[in-house]
C-alpha cells in the first residue's frame, strides 16, 4: 500500500492525556501529531519537531500556555498558536490574542471545528512563508542593486587609482577567512565583509592628483587624503542595512596609540571589526604596488606590521591575526585573482 506524505507537522501542548489523544486521532491522517503534556517539554523539543502550527493549552498546572505564548513571540512568531480552553470569556480570547495567539477553540470541541482551525491556521502559514520569501527575493534584488552601483563607483576609483578596486576585494576576501578562525558567525561575517569591501568608497571625493601621484604625499596632501574614511562614510550611512559594518570604513585608519584618523580613537574605543580589519588593510598594502613603491613580500610586510604592535595595531589581537594570515598565506596567493572573488551578498542569507 502506498503511504501518504503527511502535509504538515502539529504539535499538541495540553497536561490533560484526553485531549491530546483526540486532537491526535483526529489529525493524524493528514498531518503529523506530536502531543508533549507541558510548556518545558515543548521548549525543549521545537527545533526536532519544527512544528508549523501549535494547539497550546491555556491552563496548565505548571506553567501557564500564555506564557509559552509569549516566549514564541521571540522564538519564532511565524508558527500560528491556536489556544485551547475550557474556560470561555471574551477576556480570556482578548488576553490570548493581544499575546500572540492566532485563534482559540473551546473544549469539548467537535471535528468540524478542529480541521477549520487547522485549515486557517496553514493557510496562514502558508501565506507568510510567501510573503517571507518575497521579502527575501526582495533584500536579494536590494543588494544585488546596490553592490553592482557600489563596484560602479569602485570602478570610478579604479579609473583613477587601479590599487583601490582589487585592494578592496582581497581585503573583503582576507577579512572573511580571518574572522571565521576568530570564531565570529557567519552572519556577522557577511555583514562585515560589506565595510571591508567598501572601505575605500570616500576615494571618490579625493582629487585625482591626489590618488595618482607617483610619489609620496605632501602633509597638505594627506590632509585631504585622510578625508576618505569620513566621506565614505557619509556616503554609506543613510543606508541602513550597512549600519553594523559602518566602523569598518570609519575607523580602519584609527591606531592603537590614538594618532590615527578620522576621530583619533586609542586603545579600547577602536570597535573590534575595525582594529582587525586595519591589520589586514595594511597587510594588503604593504604587499602590493603602488604609485610610490614596490610591494613588500609576505615576510616583511608581517615584520613591519609587528613593529607597529602598540602604536598603530592592538596588541595580542595582532599577533592572532598575522598567525591567521601566515597560515593562509598560499590560499590567498591563490585567490587573489578578482574572477575567482565572492564579493559580499553573494551569499547573503
Amino acid at each position: 500500500m502506498e503511504q501518504k506524505t503527511k502535509s504538515a507537522n502539529i504539535l499538541v501542548i495540553d497536561d490533560d492525556l484526553g485531549v491530546r489523544e483526540s486532537l491526535k486521532m483526529t489529525l493524524k491522517d493528514r498531518y503529523s501529531v506530536f502531543t508533549l503534556s507541558s510548556v518545558n517539554e515543548a521548549l525543549n523539543n521545537l527545533k526536532s519537531i519544527k512544528p508549523e502550527m501549535i494547539f497550546l493549552d491555556i491552563r496548565m498546572p505548571k506553567s501557564n500556555g500564555l506564557d509559552f505564548l509569549k516566549q514564541m513571540q521571540s522564538i519564532n512568531s511565524t508558527i500560528p498558536i491556536v489556544m485551547i480552553t475550557a474556560y470561555p470569556s471574551s477576556q480570556t480570547a482578548i488576553t490570548a490574542l493581544r499575546n500572540g495567539a492566532f485563534d482559540y477553540i473551546i473544549k469539548p470541541f467537535n471535528l468540524s471545528e478542529i480541521h477549520a482551525a487547522v485549515d486557517k491556521a496553514l493557510n496562514y502559514r502558508n501565506e507568510l512563508s510567501k510573503k517571507d520569501m518575497l521579502v527575501y527575493n526582495l533584500k536579494m534584488a536590494v543588494h544585488k542593486n546596490f553592490f553592482s552601483t557600489a563596484h560602479a563607483l569602485l570602478l570610478a576609483i579604479d579609473a583613477k587609482d587601479s590599487y583601490t578596486a582589487t585592494h578592496s576585494k582581497n581585503v573583503s576576501w582576507l577579512f572573511s577567512l580571518v574572522a571565521d578562525e576568530l570564531g565570529m558567525s557567519k552572519s556577522k561575517i557577511e555583514v562585515l565583509r560589506y565595510g571591508a569591501f567598501l572601505h575605500d568608497i570616500g576615494k571618490i571625493g579625493v582629487s585625482d592628483t591626489v590618488l595618482m601621484k607617483p610619489n609620496y604625499l605632501t602633509a597638505d596632501e594627506f590632509l585631504l587624503m585622510k578625508r576618505h574614511p569620513e566621506i565614505g562614510y557619509n556616503i554609506l550611512e543613510p543606508i541602513n542595512f550597512l549600519k553594523e559594518s559602518l566602523p569598518i570604513v570609519r575607523h580602519h585608519h584609527e591606531w592603537y596609540n590614538g594618532q590615527g584618523y578620522p576621530d583619533g580613537l586609542k586603545e579600547t574605543e577602536i570597535p573590534y571589526e575595525a582594529a582587525i580589519f586595519s591589520i589586514i588593510d595594511v597587510y594588503d598594502a604593504l604587499t602590493s604596488d603602488r604609485h610610490y613603491r614596490k610591494k613588500f613580500s609576505h615576510e616583511k610586510a608581517l615584520e613591519i606590521i609587528t613593529e607597529g604592535i602598540n602604536t598603530q595595531f592592538v596588541p595580542n589581537l595582532t599577533e592572532e591575526v598575522l598567525t591567521i594570515i601566515d597560515k593562509y598565506y598560499e590560499i590567498s596567493n591563490e585567490n587573489k585573482q578578482i574572477d575567482e572573488f565572492s564579493e559580499p551578498g553573494d551569499n547573503v542569507q
